[in-house]
């Protein structure tokens, strides 16, 4: 342990507890201690319980600074990417070039982007959802209505001279609902309570094709921003996205679209017909939406500068680039591997972590690593590794991670987000500003909470006090969403109920939120939320049982339901 100027402060508590306890004793044992008495002043006595001091001060001071790092062992354990940072994301629009002489473009989830250059870094981000690319943009947005009906009209152009819709190859279109809070998810709230159906019409014709509202569908945006580890926890990331990254929520894919080949236009119109008029003040705008569109996340493999393990010291940085400290920072190890060498012949070895004990069940080599989170003097995070195994040689450490870009994407401006890898015919920009970096700090007082929740049970988190310190244990302290969502949130009731499903009853859970809309921006956040909430709370049940959720708004007296959802939980 390194001298500092706390080592003074924990020697004179520690001369004083000593002073406290020689008092009694002496006071309760006279004649068995006589030279414990202060006044003696014998100088040997006094430098033993001075020596005394320091060692125990010492041992303190040690088990004090320790603490973090064995709660944050422990919640490594339990919870193996609770610690890491959560990095920034944004939404990331795409298009063809006019120039490219394909018809379509296929962009999986995971393909990389880069922005341009920050002090000689290019921040790399990875798209979370397919895109399939085609020659289409959206020309008009506006609103309509007729005797009955409220319409939502998107007007669709094929950027391309030489084609028209008979060359559209596509079954389905996705659409992205925008960024802004209010409009996006009122938009979605009437998408999934009040579509009629959707008409698609063409220019010159009069034939329209009319879509039921079965059509629409939110089913295939469920992909994760970072992929869970295992022990169930996944179901709180779903919370943390709708915090920290509500966008990802914001699309919807219109499907049936196979018929657009029987028609030979230029453009089509897509109309969302609605038995109820949109809130007042609600006005779409063509910046609002976008058909190719998916969130990217700051998030990349990259491998670590080698280390020279020599066995003299017990902990060793990990440096991505020694040379520029800031431009990234590691999420997490995925591979740790030494490379060593024995009369000429190059050995290998993989070292396993020591919080998922896969060393215990090696035959080959009982070997592991475990790794430290530090703060330097700047308050900068990194991440210390120290090595445990059966001989003594020095080893070349080669780590793979996976890195963010830290604080560096929130430098970003919109478009700056521009390039991407193997794909020359697309142009693509980000439509918002990178978020910043979430970082959980790891103290004492963190590993006792989470402690003291880990026996929840299904039943235990459906009470407003137990749900409530779970997402306070889960969810940054000052995080704005878990501020409103627990002052808007008055009760909570359950009761158990039956349902048929797949010609089998099943018994499950009625849950009904009673929630304050007035504290949210409108009442399509309290639908989105619910949206979210019945799929968390899904994740708690059995696989042969369901959650149903409703959410009751307690000022508007409006009743969200969004049906029953099967469990996931596996049986033990």
């Amino acid at each position: 342990m390194d001298y500092n100027e706390n080592n003074l402060a924990y020697f004179q508590k520690e001369m004083a507890y000593l002073d406290e306890t020689r008092a009694l004793f002496i006071k309760n044992f006279p004649k068995v201690a006589p030279f414990l008495d202060t006044k003696s002043k014998d100088p040997d006595v006094e430098s033993i319980i001075e020596n005394m001091a320091i060692l125990t001060s010492r041992i303190r001071q040690e088990l004090d600074e320790n603490i973090p790092l064995i709660a944050e062992s422990l919640i490594n354990i339990l919870m193996p990417s609770y610690t890491n940072p959560f990095p920034s994301v944004c939404m990331q629009e795409f298009a063809l070039r006019d120039d490219f002489s394909e018809k379509k473009e296929f962009i999986p989830k995971g393909s990389i982007i880069e922005s341009k250059p920050i002090n000689g870094v290019a921040c790399k981000f990875q798209t979370i959802y397919d895109v399939n690319l085609l020659p289409l943009k959206i020309s008009k947005a506006f609103m309509s209505n007729n005797k009955s009906d409220y319409l939502l009209n998107l007007n669709i152009s094929i950027t391309k001279d030489e084609l028209s819709t008979k060359e559209l190859d596509t079954n389905f279109l996705n659409l992205y609902l925008g960024d802004n809070i209010y409009f996006s998810s009122t938009l979605l709230m009437w998408l999934k309570n009040y579509l009629k159906f959707i008409v698609i019409s063409f220019e010159d014709s009069d034939e329209e094709i009319k879509l039921g509202a079965d059509k629409l569908s939110l089913d295939e945006f469920d992909e994760a921003l970072i992929n869970s580890d295992e022990f169930g926890f996944e179901a709180f990331e779903l919370i943390k996205e709708l915090s920290y990254f509500s966008s990802k929520l914001n699309f919807i894919r219109i499907n049936g679209l196979g018929f657009l080949k029987r028609f030979d236009a230029k453009s089509f119109n897509i109309k969302f017909v609605f038995s109820k008029d949109m809130p007042n003040g609600y006005v779409p705008r063509l910046e609002y939406f976008s058909l190719f569109a998916t969130p990217a996340i700051n998030l990349f493999a990259k491998g670590a500068e080698p280390i020279q393990n020599n066995n003299k010291r017990s902990e060793y940085r990990i440096f991505i680039d020694r040379s520029n400290i800031n431009a990234y920072e590691i999420v997490s190890i995925t591979k740790v591997v030494a490379h060593s060498s024995n009369n000429e012949k190059r050995i290998l070895k993989n070292y396993k972590s020591f919080e998922r004990f896969e060393f215990l069940n090696s035959q080959r080599s009982k070997d592991y690593y475990f790794v430290s989170n530090k703060i330097d003097m700047k308050l900068n995070s990194y991440k210390e590794i120290s090595f445990f195994k059966n001989d003594t040689k020095e080893q070349t450490v080669s780590i793979e991670t996976l890195c963010c870009n830290g604080d560096l994407p929130t430098s970003l401006k919109l478009g700056e987000i521009n390039k991407i890898q193997n794909h020359q015919g697309v142009v693509t920009k980000n439509l918002t500003i990178p978020t910043s970096v979430k970082r959980v700090n790891v103290d004492g007082n963190l590993l006792w909470r989470l402690v003291s929740i880990l026996s929840f049970s299904y039943q235990s988190i459906l009470n407003k006090g137990s749900f409530l310190a779970l997402l306070n244990a889960f969810m940054l302290p000052d995080d704005e969403f878990l501020k409103k969502f627990s002052s808007s949130l008055h009760e909570i009731k359950t009761k158990q109920i039956h349902r048929v499903d797949g010609g089998f009853a099943k018994r499950g859970v009625l849950c009904i939120f009673y929630i304050d809309e007035s504290e949210f921006e409108s009442l399509g956040n309290v639908y989105v939320l619910g949206i979210n909430l019945a799929k968390f709370l899904s994740k708690f049940a059995s696989i042969n049982s369901f959650c149903e959720l409703k959410i009751k708004c307690v000022k508007s007296k409006i009743l969200f339901d969004y049906g029953f959802l099967s469990g996931t939980k596996e049986l033990v």
